[in-house]
């Protein structure tokens, strides 16, 4: 029988944003977040989880948020030309590394993104050590691309490290469909990032099987940005109904913190991205997650 994941990404984006998601947590309404470890206020977020962590009512399980959007790398910015900036900002785009995944430059990115990744995952590691096996997803959804889910794999299998979950951003279109009430409600461009990833969750669904990990659906792309609670209870019941047949885990996914216009620095490098960062749907988002109540049992 499948389960529903209520998962909150993008704690350590900035301080409002990373205590918006701590709020969530206080009121025991997240089974589920996904951690940056490349933005400045990373080490700050993590004292602020900490200060907070002995009043949730549930322990969230921890995910590593790859971030290869924006952010600063970790590694040495000579090192990973093909990525970043001269500042060590990362600089390349969701299509970008789309196409690099089928061009003659695909190796020399695949052993940058590898570099990088290895380093992300060490430093989420490092400060919070109570992570066993891992959890990987990543920002923008980056990871379903094929040449960095190859990264991926690949530093997975060469550290030897215990996986229980990576995340497959499928998400069912049907309910969509089916709910003609809501059809203008839907930004065409989360449509066509539906159908994109969904082409990209055939070869990650190979793999996760070949891994011995069980792959879920995703709930929050077509809805990106505007998770609010009347769409949700609406859809809901359909996304339950379809994750149960297969059995698999339904992890609904809030963006429930928002980021001050105060906090933009050059490390948003995706300028076009910024406006959602400051948006008042974040809000809407979180009151969403404190005011829904979901059923953690087999749905």
């Amino acid at each position: 029988m499948g389960k529903i994941d209520v998962h909150a990404d993008d704690f350590g984006e900035s301080i409002h944003a990373s205590r918006d998601i701590l709020d969530c947590l206080m009121a025991g309404k997240l089974d589920s977040i996904s951690i940056l470890s490349n933005m400045s206020c990373f080490e700050q977020c993590v004292v602020l989880y900490r200060e907070r962590e002995k009043e949730f009512p549930n322990k969230p399980l921890l995910s590593v948020h790859l971030n290869f959007m924006e952010g600063s790398c970790l590694e040495r910015p000579e090192r990973l030309p093909s990525l970043v900036d001269g500042q060590g900002h990362f600089c390349v785009s969701w299509g970008k590394l789309f196409l690099l995944s089928w061009l003659p430059g695909r190796k020399r990115v695949k052993k940058q993104l590898k570099l990088e990744m290895k380093l992300q995952i060490a430093k989420v590691r490092e400060f919070f050590p109570e992570i066993g096996a891992l959890r990987i997803d990543s920002h923008q959804h980056t990871h379903m691309i094929p040449v960095v889910a190859d990264a991926l794999f690949e530093v997975l299998e060469e550290s030897g490290c215990q996986v229980e979950y990576i995340r497959d951003a499928r998400e069912p279109l049907f309910p969509f469909l089916k709910e003609f009430s809501l059809y203008k409600t839907y930004r065409p461009v989360n449509l066509v990032k539906n159908l994109i990833l969904n082409i990209c969750s055939r070869l990650m669904e190979r793999r996760l099987r070949r891994a011995g990990i069980s792959p879920m659906y995703l709930w929050g792309l077509v809805m990106s940005g505007n998770m609010d609670r009347r769409r949700v209870e609406k859809l809901l019941p359909r996304m339950q109904t379809i994750a149960n047949k297969k059995k698999r885990t339904l992890e609904i996914l809030f963006h429930p913190g928002r980021v001050d216009k105060e906090e933009i620095t050059p490390e948003f490098s995706q300028k076009e991205a910024i406006g959602f960062y400051l948006s008042e749907s974040r809000q809407i988002e979180k009151e969403s997650v404190m005011k829904l109540s979901f059923k953690r049992e087999n749905c």
